[in-house]
């Protein structure tokens, strides 16, 4: 434009110039000369200078013109760069970005929002959000406020991907103003799913470090604390801000050993975590167990210093429990004595310090004297404090350095280590004897809660008795049978020529104790027939065990050893159950028992809750009352007639029957016995076997059936084995027999019935045999 300018002032000066000419001309002339306006030279120099003008104007203006277009040039090759770099920005961009005029029309966006959205920007453009099919989830929360004055709308949003994913877009959106004008909109969607799951999971964490209650601690480089948490605060006792910048306890040589360290930046460093148990030091000065995991975190930078991350777990409570626990795996809990595993272990190093010392071990087996018969008649409260007061005892007699350990429900082991030898051993027992004369009291004032007992005591020494645990503990047991047999309250040594009889008892009473776990006994049934017709009417359940190795033995042999060491209570419940059981089975099937009798012993009535457990077993089994008849000893009537008379009158009330076994071979109340509620006197076999060789025999058998008769009592023969001692109890008015002459005891599955003519008196009579099928 300047150029232009300079041209068009130089034409007019050039003009200007020409008008003044003529005068000029004149002037030169000496005033006497004029311009000839008709000379054509005139017109032609005039026409000259004004053409001349006219071209340098026009030269002016075309100069002009094209310095404005190589400026227009210029401007638009700068704007279509800055759009290709703005275009280039935007394509690059991650973000989805759009523009919008002020009709909220989208006048363009990027790649990233083709992406989000799923719609190319040909589809986009001049639409509106409610034109789109599917349009931006955020729009509806930008179209509220896109009429207010605010510059800026901003929003989060939960979107559906065209993949599937969904995604937290943080979308913002400003106007566009021009010299106050509004020009449209541009908004910008930031991704910020990745962003809000690590503050989600950022905020799980500090929550966890905050309230976890395992102490949690982050260290340095240099094993100093830069971090705890308050669990960690409330386990060592220090607050946060006494811990920061410290070394742990745990760490430090002078509380670790330097061994454990050693493993433990060991594993460290090759594995990058350990985990084990360290003691810290409380702010009290006191130990605390600890469980340890530490992990080395790698530097976040490249060059940065590596830091640790410490968990702690306070496991006072558990090494509490575990001591708590181990004490009462090797102690007693009734006494507090050590049980037979401790006893072992120390036995056994005894052993081996005696072995080293050529010293002698003594091992005092010790069983209470009369303690079942507490259980049974004053409970099991009198029996657990008498068994306390025992204990207490013996272990007033014995050394510090000597064990008492109860092993059994009333049987101690003493063991006695150093110099010593039978005779320190004997005495000591003899003061262990003298221990238990002073009656024991169960705590209460009455003097029926008063109890003596005794002790029987087997002693085996090492090396003389045996060099190995078992063989003391076998053969000071073996000598504490032996005294019990042949004179309680004793103590009595072991001596290798033990008969074989004590040996086998010995084994026969552990071999009972594992009988009824291993299913070794069994049932089998002798029946019961009517002397008049011969016709069944019942059957006899008798206890049978097969050993595994020793093969059947006799009811004889161990039914007196599940007497004494209370085994019967078990046993005879599994009896009662299977006998029942099976009555109930039989109930109605034709040529079966309809009624089963089963021996109980005293110690079973004397049981507080026997009613309970027949009424249970009768229920449970679904056995008819009736058909269970429950056979008992005459010493039962001695021991405690009122309570047997009450006992039995509970059992009869509910239907089921009672005999009275062997009766004849005891010393019988007849007083008693009229009052009580029996139904049925048993003949003892011995009686029945004699019958005929012996007339005093045949007059007391002869008497029990008349006493019976004169007493509503029904009256059985047991061990009847000849047709001719059926036919004497059948005219002497015996009502039922049982005996190998109507069958011997089968298994329930093999009771079966064959008719069999036998004489009785000068006539034939059918009864019914029954044998194994």
């Amino acid at each position: 434009m300047s150029t232009f300018f300079k041209h068009l002032m130089g034409a007019m000066a050039a003009f200007a110039a020409l008008c003044a000419w003529p005068s000029a001309w004149a002037a030169g002339s000496g005033g006497g000369a004029t311009v000839d306006l008709r000379d054509p030279m005139f017109w032609l120099i005039a026409f000259s200078v004004l053409g001349a003008v006219a071209m340098g104007l026009v030269l002016a203006l075309v100069q002009s013109q094209r310095l404005r277009l190589r400026q227009r040039r210029s401007e638009l090759q700068r704007v279509r760069r800055e759009r290709s770099k703005l275009q280039a920005l935007l394509n690059a961009i991650p973000d989805p970005v759009y523009f919008k005029d002020a009709q909220g029309a989208y006048e363009g966006c990027n790649p990233a929002f083709e992406r989000c959205t799923g719609l190319l920007e040909a589809q986009l453009i001049g639409q509106r959000d409610d034109q789109i099919e599917q349009r931006p989830e955020w729009s509806g929360a930008l179209a509220g406020a896109a009429g207010n004055n605010h510059s800026t709308q901003r929003t989060l949003a939960w979107v559906t991907q065209p993949g599937g994913e969904r995604a937290c877009l943080d979308v913002v959106q400003a106007r566009v103003f021009d010299e106050g004008q509004c020009m449209g909109q541009i908004g910008v969607a930031r991704d910020v799913t990745a962003l809000r799951e690590a503050t989600t999971k950022l905020h799980r964490a500090v929550t966890v470090f905050e309230h976890c209650g395992e102490g949690i601690m982050m260290m340095d480089a240099d094993l100093l604390i830069r971090d705890v948490n308050p669990a960690l605060s409330a386990i060592t006792g220090y607050s946060c801000d006494e811990l920061l910048g410290t070394m742990p306890h745990y760490l430090q040589l002078g509380e670790q050993g330097a061994e454990v360290l050693k493993e433990l930046w060991t594993d460290v460093g090759a594995k990058g975590k350990w985990s084990g148990e360290l003691v810290d030091r409380h702010k009290d000065g006191s130990c605390i167990p600890l469980w340890v995991t530490i992990v080395s975190v790698p530097a976040a930078e490249q060059g940065g210093e590596p830091h640790y991350l410490a968990v702690l777990t306070d496991i006072s409570r558990i090494k509490q429990t575990e001591a708590e626990l181990l004490h009462q795996k090797l102690h007693d809990r009734l006494t507090g004595l050590p049980n037979l595993a401790l006893l072992r272990d120390r036995i056994e190093r005894q052993v081996g310090v005696a072995q080293r010392d050529q010293t002698c071990v003594a091992v005092l087996y010790v069983d209470l004297d009369g303690f079942r018969e507490v259980n049974d008649i004053a409970g099991h409260s009198a029996g657990d404090a008498v068994l306390k007061e025992a204990a207490a005892r013996f272990v007033n007699v014995v050394r510090a350095s000597d064990s008492v350990a109860r092993v059994g429900a009333d049987e101690f082991v003493i063991v006695l280590s150093g110099l010593v030898d039978e005779e320190t051993a004997m005495r000591l027992g003899e003061r262990l004897i003298d221990a238990m004369r002073e009656p024991i009291f169960d705590g209460q004032i009455d003097i029926s809660k008063r109890f003596n007992l005794g002790a029987s005591i087997g002693l085996a020494l090492f090396p003389t008795d045996g060099v190995t645990v078992d063989d003391l503990l076998r053969n000071s047991e073996a000598a504490m049978v032996r005294a019990k047999a042949h004179a309680r309250n004793s103590v009595q040594a072991y001596r290798p020529e033990l008969t074989q009889a004590v040996k086998q008892r010995f084994e026969l009473t552990h071999a009972l104790r594992h009988a009824n776990e291993a299913a070794q006994f069994r049932l089998e049934y002798q029946p019961q027939v009517r002397l008049s017709d011969g016709a069944l009417i019942g059957a006899e359940a008798l206890l049978r065990w097969r050993h595994p190795t020793r093969g059947p033995i006799s009811p004889m042999e161990f039914i007196p050893l599940a007497e004494e060491t209370g085994l019967i209570i078990p046993i005879g419940r599994w009896v009662l159950e299977t006998a029942c059981a099976q009555a109930a089975r039989w109930q109605g099937v034709p040529g079966k028992p309809q009624q089963v009798a089963v021996n109980v012993s005293a110690r079973q009535l004397r049981q507080a809750d026997f009613i309970q457990t027949v009424d249970f077993i009768l229920a449970e089994t679904g056995c008819p009352a009736h058909a269970l008849e429950l056979e008992v000893t005459e010493s039962l009537l001695l021991e405690d007639a009122e309570g047997a008379i009450e006992l039995l009158g509970a059992l009869k009330s509910r239907g089921v029957r009672v005999a009275i076994d062997d009766f004849g071979t005891g010393y019988s109340s007849l007083s008693y016995l009229r009052r009580m509620p029996v139904n049925t006197l048993k003949i003892d076999r011995s009686f029945v076997s004699e019958l005929g060789q012996d007339a005093n025999v045949a007059a007391i058998a002869r008497t029990v059936i008349v006493l019976a008769r004169s007493l509503h009592l029904d009256v059985l023969a047991e061990g009847v084995e000849t047709a001719e001692q059926a036919a004497w109890l059948q005219r002497e008015g015996c009502d039922w027999a049982q005996g190998w002459h109507y069958g011997r005891p089968m298994p329930a599955e093999d009771f079966a019935v064959i008719q069999q003519v036998l004489p009785v008196g000068p006539k034939l009579a059918v009864v019914k045999r029954l044998q194994l099928a």
